[in-house]
């Protein structure tokens, strides 16, 4: 498994998410995942997240930029990032994994950490995230 170093800045929405747009563009992804890994569970109304772009031939870590913790442009970069999945053709997913394993999978990933939150992981409804 071919695991990128992370894309995106921890803790800059903007930055992260400009990242991605310049990395993927308008591709179509079918076939792929975008995992959303957070640190804690039953609180997306305050979560910080980061991501897995889990593709055939490589897995792209996003940087822990997304989502309400980081305020409002968390909060437009995880939608933009979950509406960006939707229209690329990848399955959406969540992962919940511990704190100091979730912040060595998003800075310094390993086949084996990136693996258990693949397996962990569950599908999740892009409206959710207002993706839809």
């Amino acid at each position: 498994m071919n695991i990128t170093e992370p894309l995106g800045v921890g803790g800059a929405p903007q930055e992260s998410w400009a990242a991605v747009q310049a990395r993927f563009g308008s591709a179509h992804l079918s076939g792929g995942q975008l995992i959303l890994v957070t640190d804690r569970q039953g609180e997306r109304e305050n979560a910080a997240y980061g991501a897995l772009l889990h593709l055939p031939d490589e897995t792209v870590v996003l940087a822990r930029a997304f989502g309400p913790r980081f305020g409002p442009a968390g909060r437009r970069a995880l939608t933009e990032l979950v509406r960006w999945g939707v229209s690329a053709g990848l399955a959406l997913r969540e992962a919940v994994v511990g704190g100091p394993e979730a912040a060595e999978l998003l800075t310094e990933p390993d086949a084996a950490s990136v693996g258990r939150a693949v397996a962990a992981s569950a599908p999740i409804d892009p409206g959710l995230f207002g993706g839809q």
